[in-house]
């Protein structure tokens, strides 16, 4: 509701319109404002920002669907608010492995739902099975037009629907209807619609849980969890083709897939919902089934219709009871053939039939299998559940037989295939076990369409574990052939000091001062420590190499080259006086070989550079020489001496459809020349043919690069004189001297130099990049400058750079990163046009661009992180050289893809993918343990991760078959590596003996103790405890007091010195001062001092709270304890005494919390809510601390901790605290960082900008649009800046967006209109006033300030 009423605006009297909440919600604030606060000052104003660092990895559904084009083999990853598009991909078979080249390609993902996805799934025409080319044999995967896993790479230059459309119902009540398409430079976007479901009539209704669409896509059903559903009438793919078609921007986003809808009652709890298949000859019924709950019994309803009468025509037809033991179906399968389907129970499987004459004939049942149980589950009686089920698409059968194949999955990874077949007895003709995963499964279970009449592959998702991709094929066991990651929970964390390399300095840029540790996943095999770390991953694609011999002699440079004889690679590996060849053989079962003997090639020599031709033709560079050899027979090498000049540097290009260019500076005395030339086959031989006339450079030259752009050869030199000059050549032509850039200081070297493009557009649309890697450890990126039509601007009319003509410059310093205090080695990725890959100090980073100049976005850094798929603790050691595989290499081979790493450390060499994100990724590093960890903490004493978990051990011989739990403490090295997954061998080398713990005792944790008495200091270990007693009431604990000791042989043993019996669990333990500790008993705060003179632990002082302790930390005299539901406290210890000082607000389960400065606390519960409140300097009369802020999250923060933040966010405008960093249960880490007033107010203003632009909040939250511009703190989380909001303001064109934001006319849908602010000039006049309060030296009205300052306050703590 809104009133109008008249306001003074810049001296004259004006109408405006006012929604009747806001004036209320202001007059709430000034009086808030206006009560003071007695006994203590006034709370500050203080706003919180986060931001998403790491999404959840647990995925809801797999759906395998063609959203973007019929030709693309596409799987849909719903996650649970974001959806990923992956793509199949394979090339040739390895050996007899089928699949074992199928991988699973990230293509495009969509994060801007905002809201939880609750169901998915896909309308459009059905899928239908590929005939399979080589019927009874082995898939393997042929380069054919047919093949559905071809890659289409050519550009689609318009919206097409595809043959089918994702949707999905979310968490704030609406349905999604998305498909994607590539536009011409191969970008990937969405189309969206939405349609807004009915409000819910109780809050336990929660429509949207439950969707189904029809068989042929004629009628879609959206189920709550109990009283009603909603059907809705579809239209064709043709006629929603016809709304889309020649739509372009949002308009496209109007179109609607439904045509009807009617509501219709359920009297009960909706348990499943599906489409039945029409029976033979009544294609026009449509059947749709529910198994509803009641009153502990539950019915069969169906509804059905006609659907060319549409749903007026559709009737309830009378209900159908499930009798034991079918009546609570574990899964409900339409099969395809007349109305039948199929209920998957405990331990039946049942087939009905006929349900449109009269009530369904049961048929007869089929049992399923009871072993295999989970471990520790227990009888059969005790059986995990049945989740998930996916039907294999398979070719009609010749011989007329209509049947089902059906993989259903157990939560405990068995699968069984089933076979139901019409007309047979039983109708259950086959029902056996298919094999049994290493993975704990839910929802996440589809098979992947490749074609194939028998063989399949399965995708789960996992549950708590890593899911991934299973070969099946008949009477054999499953074979992996790829993970999928899932490190959810992520439980306890700890912080470990990071190891130096030796020599190394401080890292100016990525703070690596820490490292990151947490408590992830549950089980046997799945327990473990997960190091988190962020950027780019490399994953080992080829066995390591061990090149011993040649790394003691030193490694200069290396290059990778194809062998096209046997698609392998050749190495050359330079040392200081002489080179080596090597051969690596495409397939893993041959060894690498040394190729000394070649002698076509100077190997005595040093190499300076090296390349290959698009022909076959190996180059080798060496300063007196220029050596070719053909991989053709029948064609002479070339030899081609340079003495007495000296070659010093030299570098490659081939042009497409063209010869080779080799560029090359020589020395003649005290004289530096540029020579460049091409190479070709005369003659059967291969000859050099040098172009122009040499250049005589006006300094040594310290970098040399060719590139190819806007149909010129480019040559970069990089001189010691501080400068990097460019030349330009038509092809088969000499070089012109084109312009001198100047760097700044007196290290400023160019030491190396690569051109990236920005968003992978085409050249002469997307402008270049020159990435420098300077001598002085800094990256600087140059602009081109640019003419109207996009190519480069000639600025020189003279033959050399000293007789230029006067002009605008052709190069200008966009940005300046510090990498490290050496020299930087950069190179263009030969997989990715935008992403250079940087070397220094040891150390490999990705730097990419996007955006479009003559403003592209900043460049983003990413270290990369190698990883190994058989060892997930692998950890590479520092990178001593590396090199690229020519992008030119042909497809088909095997472990050599194009653009694979060569990655040396020490003496072993890596080979690997890198991956591509459009964000840093999360590359987690796991240290498998038997068991579910508990606890873990880093001991700066020892160099050691502390960990307690729950180890399963296996039961002795002749003792009942199961397992048991025993708890453990582990001492682990942060670097040790235990390669396939032996968490038998990582415990023997880390358990510490713990055998004096009871039968029933469960260790919580372990805390390091240092105790002193003035002159020695002690090593101890506490670890609470709880005993389990007949009722939790009757539970009592323990507090474990061990010494920590080497034995002879140096290991570390745990040694009982005393334990103090309690008669309620001891839930938790930290220390203060030098000799008393504090910890939770019951509903317990106890303090407990040690004395050292008589070796006793003296009275305990003890305080009652309404819960037990969740979080006890101690900073200076006070105590910050927080509670599982009773909110949070402030204590001060005075002596003897625990004195409370203030509590937060009480009532809330799970309370953690994190102490920042300024006197502010974090805290957060299992409602997922974050708050701040503020400890006063002087306790209030009512000891309730002031609520400065709250925020509600996706998913509830478990732990929080303080990392190193990147050297940008210090001294940051606005930014109070920063490096905060909380991790979930379901595997998501969130940033938070508390900001000043007036930075709030500004990002705020931005933000309700950005969630009414429908590029940037497409599902706005429910009543968003009476939202005002202007900040308001009459709710505290209206404190909260969504900082994911902001980052896609960043990626979606930051400047013109904001421009178009602030200059946005009123708008007349009621949905999107602004309440305040309404014409630009008000909102851009405000906006300004923001600004100037943040930034008060900044006299530029330039966004770009802004946007640069946001992108800082955004960047990764990890």
């Amino acid at each position: 509701m809104s009133v109008q009423t008249r306001v003074m605006v810049d001296g004259h009297w004006t109408t405006r319109t006012l929604d009747i909440h806001q004036i209320l919600a202001r007059n709430r604030q000034e009086k808030q404002e206006g009560q003071q606060i007695p006994l203590g000052v006034k709370p500050p104003i203080k706003g919180l920002l986060t931001r998403t660092i790491v999404r959840s990895p647990v995925v809801k559904f797999i759906i395998p669907a063609r959203v973007r084009h019929r030709s693309k083999n596409d799987v849909i990853f719903v996650y649970d608010d974001y959806i990923v598009i992956k793509e199949i991909v394979g090339g040739e078979r390895i050996e007899d492995i089928p699949f074992s080249d199928i991988s699973l390609n990230d293509v495009a993902a969509k994060k801007d739902f905002d809201s939880s996805i609750q169901a998915a799934r896909v309308l459009g025409e059905p899928r239908k099975p590929k005939s399979s080319r080589f019927p009874g044999k082995y898939w393997s995967i042929p380069n054919s037009p047919q093949y559905p896993l071809e890659v289409k790479s050519e550009p689609i230059d318009e919206i097409e629907v595809p043959p089918q459309i994702l949707v999905l119902s979310t968490s704030s009540r609406i349905l999604i209807f998305l498909f994607a398409y590539p536009d011409v430079y191969g970008e990937v976007h969405f189309i969206s619609t939405t349609w807004p479901l009915p409000a819910q009539v109780s809050v336990t209704e929660e429509l949207g849980v439950h969707l189904a669409v029809d068989p042929k896509s004629r009628a879609m059903a959206v189920g709550a969890c109990q009283n009603r559903i909603v059907i809705y009438a579809l239209k064709t793919m043709e006629q929603i083709r016809d709304e889309v078609q020649g739509s372009a921007g949002l308009d496209a986003t109007r179109f609607m897939p439904f045509r009807e809808e009617k509501h219709a009652k359920v009297d009960g709890i909706l348990l499943k919902m599906e489409f039945l298949h029409p029976s033979k000859g009544d294609e026009n019924r449509v059947i749709l089934l529910l198994i509803v709950a009641k009153d502990q019994k539950t019915r069969l309803v169906h509804f059905e219709w006609d659907f060319r009468s549409g749903l007026h025509g559709m009737e309830e037809k009378p209900s159908q009871m499930l009798k034991p033991p079918y009546n609570f179906p574990r899964l409900l399968i339409p099969l395809t053939y007349g109305t039948a389907f199929a209920l998957i129970c405990k331990q039946e499987i049942v087939v009905f039939r006929g349900i449109l004459t009269g009530d369904a004939t049961v048929g007869q049942p089929s049992v399923l299998e009871v072993h295999d149980t989970l471990d520790g589950s227990g009888s059969p009686g005790n059986l995990p559940a049945w989740t998930q089920w996916a039907r294999p698409m398979r070719p009609l059968s010749n011989s007329g037989l209509v049947m089902d194949n059906i993989y259903i999955c157990r939560a405990d990874g068995v699968v069984r295939y089933i076979d139901i077949r019409e007309g047979t007895k039983p109708m259950v003709s086959c029902s056996h076990r298919a094999g049994k995963l290493k993975a704990n499964l839910d929802s996440a279970f589809a098979t992947l369409d490749l074609g194939n009449e028998s063989n399949d592959l399965l995708v789960a998702g996992g549950d708590m574990c890593d899911g991934g991709m299973w070969y099946f094929a008949p009477r054999q066991d499953p074979h992996l052939v790829g993970r999928i990651r899932n490190w959810t929970p992520l439980g306890d964390v700890a912080l470990a000091a990071q190891a130096a390399a030796p020599g190394a300095q401080a890292m100016v840029t990525l703070g690596e001062t820490e490292r990151v540790f947490a408590c992830s996943s549950r089980g046997t095999q799945h327990g473990a420590i997960l190091e988190l770390r962020l950027g780019t991953e490399a994953t080992r694609t080829a066995p390591l190499i061990d090149l011993r011999e040649m790394a003691q002699k030193g490694v200069v440079d290396m290059w990778a080259l194809p062998d096209r004889s046997n698609t392998g690679i050749y190495l050359m590996i330079a040392h200081p006086t002489d080179t080596e060849l090597i051969l690596l053989p495409a397939s893993n079962e041959e060894d690498p070989r040394a190729l000394n003997d070649m002698e076509e090639l100077d190997l005595d020599t040093r190499t300076i550079a090296a390349g290959s031709t698009a022909d076959g033709m190996l180059i080798q560079v060496t300063p007196s020489s220029v050596k070719a050899i053909s991989q053709e027979h029948g064609i002479s090498p070339l030899a081609s001496k340079f003495d007495p000049v000296i070659i010093t540097i030299a570098c490659f290009l081939t042009i497409p459809a063209r010869s080779t260019i080799l560029l090359t500076v020589t020395q003649d005395q005290d004289d530096f020349y540029l020579h460049h030339g091409h190479f070709g086959i005369r003659d059967s031989s291969i000859a050099f043919e040098e172009l122009g006339k040499p250049i005589l450079l006006r300094s040594e030259a310290s970098c040399v690069s060719l590139q190819w752009m806007d149909d010129r050869i480019i040559a970069f030199v990089g001189t010691l004189a501080g400068t990097l000059q460019y030349y330009s050549a038509e092809p088969g032509s000499s070089f012109v001297p084109y312009y001198e850039y100047q760097f700044d200081s007196h290290m400023s070297i160019c030491d190396s130099v690569a051109v990236v493009t920005c968003g992978e557009k085409a050249n002469t649309v997307a402008g270049h990049l020159v990435v420098c890697g300077l001598r002085d450890g800094t990256v600087r990126t140059l602009l081109f400058d640019k003419d109207a039509s996009g190519k480069l601007r000639s600025s020189v009319a003279g033959d050399s750079l000293a007789e230029r003509a006067p002009g605008n410059p052709s190069l200008s310093l966009y940005e300046e990163l510090s990498i490290g205090n050496t020299s930087v080695k950069v190179t263009a990725d030969a997989s990715r046009s935008n992403r250079a890959i940087i070397a220094c100090e040891q150390r490999l980073y990705t730097l990419a661009y996007t955006g479009h100049p003559p403003a592209p976005d900043p460049g983003v850094i990413n270290k990369i992180w190698m990883t190994d798929p058989v060892s997930p603790s692998f950890q590479s050691g520092p990178m001593a050289c590396f090199t690229q595989a020519n992008a030119k290499i042909p497809h088909g081979f095997s472990k050599f893809a194009a653009g694979s790493l060569f990655y040396l450390t020490g003496s072993t060499l890596l080979i690997a993918d890198l991956t591509w994100s459009s964000e840093p990724d999360l590359v987690p590093r796991r240290l498998p343990l038997s068991g579910t960890p508990v606890s873990i903490g880093f001991s700066q004493r020892l160099g050691k991760l502390i960990v307690t978990y729950m180890a399963s051990r296996s039961e002795e011989k002749g003792a009942p078959k199961g397992r048991s739990a025993t708890p453990a403490v582990a001492l682990i090295e942060p670097d040790s590596e235990f390669p396939r997954f032996d968490a038998a061998k990582a415990d023997k080398l880390n358990l510490l003996d713990t055998s004096e713990v009871r039968s029933g005792e469960t260790l919580l944790g372990a805390v390091e103790w240092l105790p002193t008495d003035g002159v020695n200091q002690y090593h101890m270990l506490l670890v609470p405890t709880r005993i389990a007693g007949k009722t939790e009431l009757e539970a009592t604990g323990r507090l474990l007091l061990y010494s920590l000791k080497k034995n002879d042989a140096g290991a570390t043993r745990l040694e009982l010195k005393r334990y103090l019996e309690r008669e309620a669990p001891v839930w938790l333990v930290t220390t203060y001062g030098d000799s008393s500790i504090l910890y939770g008993c019951g509903n317990d705060l106890v303090l407990q001092t040690f004395d050292m003179e008589t070796r006793r632990f003296e009275s305990a002082v003890k305080i009652g709270l309404r819960s037990p302790v969740s979080q006890i930390s101690v900073h200076g005299s006070r105590l910050h304890v927080s509670t599982r539901s009773s909110g949070h406290y402030v204590f001060k210890i005075e002596g003897n005494r625990i004195v409370p000082q203030c509590a937060g607000a009480s009532g809330r389960p799970g309370t953690r919390h994190f102490v920042l400065p300024d006197s502010i606390v974090l805290t957060t519960d299992l409602e997922s809510r974050v708050a701040g409140i503020w400890q006063p300097s002087q306790p209030q009369l009512d000891r309730t601390a002031p609520l400065l802020f709250e925020a509600f999250l996706p998913s509830s923060i478990r732990s929080f901790c303080r990392v190193t933040p990147p050297s940008q966010q210090r001294a940051l405008p606005g930014l109070q605290s920063e490096g905060v960093i909380g991790t979930t249960d379901d595997g998501a880490v969130y940033q938070l960082s508390v900001l000043d007033e007036n930075s709030w107010r500004l990002l705020a203003f931005v933000q309700n900008m950005a969630m009414k632009d429908p590029r940037l909040c497409p599902y706005p939250p429910y009543l968003i649009h009476e939202r005002p511009l202007e900040p308001s703190m009459a709710k505290k989380e209206n404190m909260h800046i969504n900082g994911d909001l902001l980052v896609r303001l960043l990626d979606k064109g930051a400047i013109s967006l904001l421009e178009e934001m602030l200059s946005k006319l009123p708008n007349l849908d009621p949905e999107m209109r602004y309440t305040d602010f309404a014409t630009p000039e008000q909102r851009r006049k405000r906006f300004n006033e923001l600004v100037e309060v943040v930034f008060p030296e900044t006299t530029s009205r330039d966004p770009k300030t802004l946007l640069d300052w946001i992108r800082a306050l955004l960047l990764p703590a990890l």
